[in-house]
């Protein structure tokens, strides 16, 4: 039976700022406001866009807000850049002067919803004005919708994939067309590719689950295992998939040492994506990754012979035309009390063309978000192994992230818990404990809505 804590009470200017100073924001980078409009047509009705985005992931969703000020002449978006993006849009928000459209993290939909901050678009909607015109996949509906609405548009969506160097695999002996499907041959592979020093130092990582240490969540999946039970909220790192899971990652410095483990880690922790990455450098033959590695393969080394296939899953496990994995998402919100929400939903909407998405998940290397797939985007995508990634996002086995609102804290919990385990703590009791630390910000979150719900029924 979940705890019943103290009600909170609702977000307060005074509290926004407080979280905004926690956060360390500076009040210098806060988001500024355009000083000339002379480049704004006259007579539009400006919405402003806040986007986490910078850089070519900037430049990209920039073309779309261009094709939409170009598209009709009512409304001009008005894109800027913002870091900490989920502090300073709650702070806007309570502060009763939030942006029009913000672009957040699927994991953010939760709190938003639950707290009043966003509108769900189902407000704003009308028969033959829906959100999208072409469904989106079953696993992207899912991290769209809470609750049974939909808060958000999508504007990119990922998966993680495994991404093989195939000159490396012919060189050990290894087929680079048939690279390995299950946890067997995963562990094969990766101790014929490994190469270590009579010393125990590691000259070249067959595949090493912290290189990089980006998702240290993300395991359980490849087992069949789960993070959460959405029906009745409960964490569930520590069922026996999970525990199959994390075993099986701390096999790994068990037999090449965790101090060389380690230092290989280190070694590399701030190379990843630039010119001495561990697998662009052949220092590391596998690597689970996201879609952009291609982007970044492409600049930095255009020469790598390289493939992606799924995650290998346990042998048991593997279906070739269901493959497992966790879908995230990047999404569009319409933060309650915004000046304009019919025109932000105007621009949601637009961004929710087929031809929109595409054109975004392209220039971001990313997937389709969407059910239906044209041949042109497949065909001229700047990911030639896009399609892996588009088979797991389809998948009827791919699961989400947590919706709930204490996931960034949960999914804390999981790095020291990778990290212990790593270290060599015992498996068991490490998710034990990690789950029931969970569980009880799950609890009280559990408790906060049931409070808030409660004090509306009754018009307090």
């Amino acid at each position: 039976m979940p705890t019943v804590y103290p009600p909170t009470p609702p977000i307060t200017r005074r509290v926004a700022l407080a979280a905004l100073t926690t956060a360390a924001a500076s009040i210098a980078l806060w988001p500024r406001k355009p000083r000339s409009l002379a480049s704004t047509p006259r007579g539009r009705v400006i919405i402003d866009y806040w986007e986490k985005w910078t850089g070519e992931e900037a430049a990209a969703i920039q073309r779309v807000v261009d094709l939409f000020n170009a598209s009709q002449s009512r409304t001009w978006v008005r894109r800027t850049p913002v870091s900490d993006i989920k502090t300073k849009a709650m702070v806007a928000i309570a502060g009763g002067d939030p942006p029009d459209v913000v672009g957040l993290f699927s994991f953010n939909i939760p709190l938003l919803a639950e707290s009043g901050a966003a509108m769900a678009l189902d407000e704003l909607a009308t028969p033959d004005t829906p959100p999208s015109a072409t469904p989106y996949k079953p696993a992207v509906q899912r991290l769209l919708s809470y609750n049974g609405r939909v808060w958000a548009g999508v504007s990119s969506c990922y998966t993680l994939a495994l991404y093989y160097n195939r000159s490396l695999f012919r060189n050990a002996g290894l087929n680079p067309d048939n690279p390995p499907r299950t946890i067997s041959e995963f562990d094969a592979a990766s101790e014929q590719l490994t190469l270590q020093t009579p010393t125990g130092d590691i000259e070249r990582a067959g595949f090493l689950h912290n290189v990089p240490l980006w998702w240290p969540y993300f395991w359980p999946t490849v087992f069949g295992g789960s993070l959460y039970d959405h029906k009745n909220a409960q964490a569930t790192i520590a069922s026996q998939k999970g525990i199959d899971a994390y075993a099986w990652i701390q096999g790994y410095p068990n037999r090449l040492g965790r101090e060389a483990t380690a230092r290989f880690a280190t070694t590399y922790a701030r190379a990843f994506h630039q010119a001495d990455d561990p697998f662009f450098t052949g220092r590391a033959a596998m690597v689970v990754q996201g879609p952009w590695i291609a982007s970044f393969i492409a600049r930095q080394k255009p020469d790598l012979d390289y493939a992606a296939t799924p995650v290998p899953v346990a042998d048991l496990l593997y279906q070739a035309d269901a493959p497992l994995g966790l879908v995230e998402a990047d999404v569009l919100i319409i933060p309650r009390g915004c000046r304009h929400p019919q025109e932000a939903y105007d621009f949601v909407r637009f961004t929710q063309r087929q031809d929109m998405l595409e054109l975004l998940a392209s220039l971001h290397g990313k997937s389709s978000p969407l059910l239906n797939v044209s041949p042109s985007f497949t065909a001229q995508h700047t990911n030639r192994y896009v399609s892996v990634h588009d088979a797991i996002t389809a998948s009827p086995r791919a699961d989400i992230l947590p919706q709930t609102r204490v996931w960034q804290q949960y999914s804390d919990l999981t790095i020291s818990a990778f990290q212990a385990i790593w270290d060599g703590a015992d498996v068991k009791s490490t998710l034990q404990t990690t789950e029931y630390r969970a569980q009880s910000l799950i609890d009280h979150a559990v408790a906060l809505r049931a409070r808030r719900a409660l004090l509306k029924g009754s018009g307090a």
